[in-house]
């Protein structure tokens, strides 16, 4: 196969293909594949079935479309089309279950994200970062610097750069599971600023389904403009969206609250206007809206700034993030 990128949307499609009862065609495919965070087009999706067909992988089914093939289930599950990426749900889940953050000692594990940097950009880019945390566009201003040649997880800083550690968003959900509160995590997204608030999101990708984190989707296709809405009030920035039982409502703003008060600020109080508040419409669950832990990283895109961002990518003890932008 060709570029990483490519190798993972042929798996996503012989996913989609998997997962489905009949045969489905390059419309319904690309649809698919636009909700798990690649908008391509039915034409670009015409030419990777072609080429999944060539390899045996996928067969056409008169004009219903293609189904997966016993070699293509044996590719999806072997891992062999590009390099498997599993569910980012099942990592999300992994990490959040780990997580022992203790509100009150202020001490434990906690969810971060990695970026690495080339050291030549080092100076302007923590000044971006700092100049997005700041405005309060993050989940915490404590970071962690990292040398060339230490490892984090399964990211290692090239000789050459210098790593930037954020913690990441997901640690609210490891915070209010590890008081019974179930958090799901359900959409990541660009969330509109107007006036120095936010109010509704006007791009979202669910975290189901997808091999990717959205956040990391949007933070590569560098469509925000966080550095934008830091210096004038108005812009996009990156959030999520997770759920919890609404019987846990009161419980869970107390935590949330008490999360603040340890210096992790990303919950965004302020209510969205309506047309984001009803994204997930059940009756018994409460929305909880958190600023993206990547923002600062996302934010050095918007200078043309060489980064490569690492979200949700590892646990680290909470005292190593001693550094405050």
């Amino acid at each position: 196969m060709t570029n990483i990128e490519t190798q993972r949307k042929l798996v996503e499609i012989l996913r989609i293909l998997d997962e489905s009862d009949e045969a489905i065609g390059a419309r319904m495919i690309a649809a698919s594949l636009s909700q798990r965070g690649y908008p391509i087009g039915e034409r670009a999706v015409r030419h990777y079935l072609v080429l999944l067909d060539y390899k045996g992988f996928t067969t056409k089914i008169g004009n219903a479309g293609r189904v997966i093939t016993e070699k293509g289930l044996k590719e999806l599950n072997e891992a062999i089309v590009g390099d498997r990426v599993g569910f980012v749900i099942t990592k999300i889940d992994e990490l959040v279950y780990k997580t022992s953050f203790d509100l009150k000692q202020r001490n434990g594990d906690i969810i971060i994200n990695v970026a690495t940097i080339d050291k030549n950009d080092f100076d302007v880019a923590i000044e971006a970062a700092a100049e997005t945390v700041d405005s309060g566009y993050t989940v915490s201003p404590y970071v962690r610097f990292l040398e060339e040649g230490d490892k984090v997880g399964a990211v290692f800083v090239p000789y050459g750069s210098v790593g930037l550690v954020t913690m990441c968003s997901m640690t609210v959900d490891g915070i209010l599971i590890k008081h019974g509160i179930p958090s799901s995590i359900k959409y990541g997204g660009l969330l509109e600023i107007k006036n120095r608030q936010p109010v509704c999101y006007t791009d979202l990708i669910s975290y189901q389904g997808t091999s990717l984190d959205p956040i990391q989707i949007f933070t590569a296709r560098q469509v925000t403009s966080i550095l934008t809405a830091a210096r004038s009030g108005e812009g996009k920035v990156l959030a999520n969206v997770r759920t919890v039982p609404a019987i846990a409502a009161e419980k869970s703003i107390e935590l949330l609250r008490d999360a603040k008060k340890a210096g992790i600020v990303g919950w965004i109080e302020t209510p969205l206007q309506e047309s984001s508040a009803g994204i997930c419409a059940e009756s018994d669950v409460i929305e909880i809206n958190n600023y993206a832990g990547a923002n600062p990283m996302a934010a050095l895109y918007e200078l043309g700034i060489s980064v490569k961002v690492y979200s949700i990518s590892a646990l680290m003890d909470v005292k190593l993030l001693n550094q405050r932008l």
